[in-house]
This record gives structure tokens, C-alpha cells and sequence, in this order.
């Protein structure tokens, strides 16, 4: 449990920096927007959407974790639910059919780009190879591990 409660302060240490780092981030684009390229509203709406999503998502989990942390039948709890090989077995299928839908998804949004615009064309193909250059990478480090 001792270990677990160590790796539990590590995460909150370490999802703390992670939301001032964001914070600032977006802090010093705004203050430097000026000098930036000028920028469509929708996409100014994307990039504000996106980095306080994911502030959000940051910040959800630092609550979550402070409050596995703060008693010992929760910090219990949080163990148990992590260690979960059900839910683990759930998140891996899940993750799998999830890679095979967006390799083929993307195929066919490639093929199509193909015949409309190049520029898409090229950067649909590169995203493409992108996945399976590191959906390969991926294989073979797991097969020599195990």
C-alpha cells in the first residue's frame, strides 16, 4: 500500500505541473497573440476549446487523485479499481478494435483525398503511415518484452 500511496503523490505532483504548464502555455499565447499569425475565429474557438478541455480532463483527474489520497479506504479502493484485470482487458480490446477501425477509416478517407486535393492526399497518407510505422514499432517492443 506504502508503494501505491507514493505513486499516487508522484501523480498528483506530476498532474500539477502539467496543469500550470498548459495554463501557462495558453497564458503566453494570448499575451503574444498580437504577434502570432492572424487566426480565423473558428480556429481561435478550436485551439480555447482544446486547451481548456484538456484542463479540464488535468484538473478532473489532480481531484481524483487528492481524494483517493486523502483517506485509506479510498486510496484502498483506487488501488483495487486500477488493478482491475477485467477493466484492463476491457481498455486493451477496446484500444485494438479501435486501431483497426481508424487504419482502415483512414485508408479510405487517403484513397478518396486522392482524387480531390493533394495537399489532403499527402497529409492523410503520412498520418497513415504515421500509425502504422508506430502501431508496428509498438508490436514488435511488446514481443520481445513478453
Amino acid at each position: 500500500m506504502h508503494t501505491f500511496r507514493q505513486k499516487v503523490r508522484t501523480r498528483i505532483i506530476v498532474l500539477t505541473v502539467l496543469a500550470m504548464a498548459v495554463a501557462l502555455i495558453y497564458t503566453g499565447f494570448m499575451l503574444y497573440r498580437s504577434e502570432l499569425p492572424i487566426l480565423n475565429s473558428f480556429t481561435k474557438g478550436f485551439h480555447q476549446g482544446i486547451f481548456f478541455g484538456l484542463e479540464l480532463v488535468i484538473l478532473g483527474f489532480l481531484a481524483q487523485n487528492i481524494k483517493g489520497s486523502r483517506s485509506e479506504a479510498a486510496l484502498k479502493k483506487m488501488q483495487i479499481e486500477e488493478n482491475d484485470e477485467r477493466f484492463s482487458l476491457i481498455i486493451q480490446k477496446t484500444a485494438s478494435m479501435t486501431c483497426l477501425v481508424m487504419f482502415a477509416a483512414l485508408g479510405v478517407a487517403t484513397v478518396i483525398a486522392g482524387f480531390l486535393n493533394a495537399a489532403v492526399f499527402f497529409a492523410l497518407l503520412g498520418a497513415l503511415l504515421f500509425m502504422v510505422i508506430l502501431f508496428y514499432a509498438m508490436w514488435i517492443y511488446f514481443a520481445k518484452r513478453n
